[in-house]
């Protein structure tokens, strides 16, 4: 026996997790220690069974945190203090006695704690969350309800069981009406809190600029950048972002791209389906470097770069092809002035060793290979902490540290090539990919944002050079083979139901809604019910079929009866036939009763036999049922009668 007591005090508990998980990450420090503190006295209370936190208490406390929240409401931060004072509405009233009242408004506080939880992050797991959710308050309403008329109620483990079959079924007998309602509700295709929000999206790991030398350490996120949809490579991948083609100081910026650049493409050519997360930026990402983009509002530079030029207030998903050979030929001559450009201020070590590598290089494609050699061999390595930082951090990198990230390497490298007379710009973008299988989609975060060096050399083109992959430690930190334990093989699983879910469910908005009327439309006026009905002939009998099957399993104990059911008709019907007793009828009565009644020796002998099998939950044995058939056919009736 379990008391309806602690069954609604622990599903007001787990109703309030569910309200409040997928919040939790999106609040203040304050409110979650609020909660921890709050479900820990409430569940120290209920296990004592006394509450001294009465209601007008709880009241009470609510009053300035509201208020104190109310101060902090703006235009600019209009959501957080809301969340806030919903979330420790919710903890103070855990604190309580859970009577039915105050359940019911814990379980309206948890929907609205996980309503919040969309202004932040649409993902699966809210509807994952709001399923569970209302799974339980359907149980938790119907236990209320006993709950209400008696506190002290428990329930047996068989009532429990019908308690929880009832309560599946009301979220079970809405799903109809959700089947029928997805296709004509709209649904954002970003958090609102990106409409609210002045600054949409996240901020992406590619910078619109380069600039080493800021920090002594890199901090990676593991945030994701965006999905591609293709073939497994097996290889290192660049994804190309934007270009920075000019140094002012420390830091390279895009300028203008030269307008008469004519890049020829060959060898090669792969097809991806882009789908890049929410972010402020318009650059489009794709494998370096793409032939075309397919997408409306698109601005091309001759360089490689794509930008977006409508609105970023919906997810994005474009294709791309692109030549993946890393050279790209030019149809046209270059701006050489404008690839050669520097700051007036280069030190003094740094112009020198880019005149020794110009003096030893008999052309472009010589002095390249001089510099590669440079590095390689040069003792650098790859590291984002202990950077060198300040106004000579490229000196430091190059003569003394021989430590840094891809900014470094970028950076100095091309600053070099464009001191020794080699045209050069640096590239923006992405390294490597984490390959879902399951998807089959690249999955890239930000902290696999990545900076190479483009050399333009007469009679090839541009050549895409990384100078981080001459680090002596490049094969530790670039490996492209991961362990797939099991964990990561879950995270990957997850992620494809997210991947899922932002391209079915998320994107569905008012054009896809049109889309899909005109289809319907079309399809109703093109229904010819003669062709219609000739057409569905086929599945009509499969379904009848089915049905009959189904009726037929439901119905066997009518149609296919065991011996014992059969014998036992029998013997009634002879026990009518010879005395008259209807055994089976409204009397109702028992074996032993009509055998007694009709004063038959072969009857008792019948039921003797036919009792000492059925019941005591046995079958009867071949020589049992047919001794029991010759009784039948002999008749009960003496023959001195």
């Amino acid at each position: 026996m379990v008391s309806i007591r602690s069954l609604t005090t622990i599903l007001a508990y787990a109703i309030a997790l569910c309200g409040l998980l997928p919040l939790f990450p999106w609040l203040t420090n304050a409110p979650r220690i609020i909660l921890v503190l709050g479900f820990l006295a409430g569940i120290w209370q209920d296990r004592r069974g006394n509450w001294p936190l009465k209601p007008w208490m709880q009241n009470s406390a609510i009053v300035p945190v509201f208020i104190y929240y109310l101060l902090q409401y703006s235009r600019s931060n209009p959501v957080q203090p809301v969340v806030s004072v919903l979330a420790i509405m919710l903890a103070v009233r855990l604190c309580g006695e859970k009577t039915a009242r105050y359940s019911l408004q814990i379980h309206a506080l948890s929907l609205f704690c996980l309503a919040s939880s969309s202004l932040f992050d649409l993902s699966p797991m809210f509807l994952l969350y709001l399923g569970l959710l209302l799974f339980l308050v359907a149980i938790a309403l119907v236990l209320i309800t006993f709950y209400n008329q008696d506190s002290s109620i428990c329930l047996s483990m068989a009532d429990l069981r019908k308690v929880v079959a009832a309560a599946l079924l009301m979220p079970l007998l809405s799903l109809p009406l959700m089947v029928f309602f997805f296709p004509l509700l709209p649904r954002t295709q970003l958090p609102l809190w990106n409409y609210l929000s002045s600054t949409p999206g996240i901020t992406s790991g590619l910078s619109d600029k380069v600039e080493p030398g800021i920090e002594s350490s890199i901090g990676e996120s593991g945030i994701l950048a965006f999905r591609a949809e293709m073939l497994n490579q097996h290889r290192q991948l660049y994804w190309r972002g934007t270009v920075f083609n000019q140094m002012e100081g420390n830091r390279w910026i895009r300028d203008r791209a030269p307008h008469f650049e004519n890049p020829v493409f060959t060898g090669q050519t792969i097809a991806q389906s882009i789908y890049p997360e929410p972010t402020s930026s318009k650059i489009l990402i794709a494998l370096d470097r793409p032939v075309s983009i397919t997408i409306k509002f698109l601005k091309r530079a001759p360089d490689g770069v794509f930008e977006y030029m409508g609105s970023s207030r919906k997810r994005l998903s474009y294709t791309a092809v692109s030549a993946v050979g890393g050279v790209v030929a030019s149809g046209s001559s270059i701006d050489r002035s404008f690839y050669l450009r520097l700051p007036a201020a280069i030190p003094a070590r740094i112009q020198q060793l880019a005149a020794d590598i110009r003096r030893r290089g008999r052309d472009d494609l010589g002095r390249l290979e001089l510099l590669e050699s440079h590095f390689r061999n040069g003792g650098y390595t790859y590291s984002t902490r202990g950077l060198p930082t300040g106004e000579h951090a490229l000196e430091k990198f190059l003569f003394e540290t021989k430590r840094g990230h891809c900014e470094f390497f970028a950076s100095s490298f091309a600053t070099l090539l464009r001191s020794s007379g080699v045209p050069c710009r640096l590239v923006g973008g992405y390294l490597g990919g984490e390959y879902n299988e399951l998807g089959g989609y690249y999955l890239v975060t930000e902290n696999m944002a990545h900076v190479w060096v483009e050399a333009y050399i007469d009679g090839r083109g541009w050549l895409r050079i990384d100078p981080s992959s001459f680090a002596e430690n490049a094969g530790n930190v670039f490996a492209a083979d991961k362990s797939r334990n099991l964990m990561f093989r879950l995270r990957l699983a997850i992620d494809s139901m997210n991947h899922a879910w932002n391209r079915t469910v998320i994107p569905y908005d008012f054009e896809r809604q049109i889309d899909f009327v005109n289809y319907v439309g079309n399809r109703f006026q093109g229904i010819h019910p003669a062709k219609t009905i000739g057409s569905i002939a086929t599945y009509l009998a499969v379904i009848a079929l089915f049905l009959g099957l189904l009726f037929a399993a439901r119905r066997k104990r009518l149609l296919f009866r065991s011996r014992e059911e059969r014998i036992l008709r029998s013997f009634l019907r002879r026990a009518e036939l010879d005395f008259g007793i209807d055994g089976g009828g409204e009397r109702r009565i028992g074996l032993f009763e009509i055998a007694k009644e009709s004063g038959s020796e072969k009857m008792m002998e019948f039921v003797n036999i036919y009792a000492g099998a059925v019941y005591r939950d046995r079958r009867l044995t071949d020589e049992e049922y047919r001794l029991l058939k010759q009784i039948i056919r002999d008749s009960f009736v003496s023959p001195s009668k």
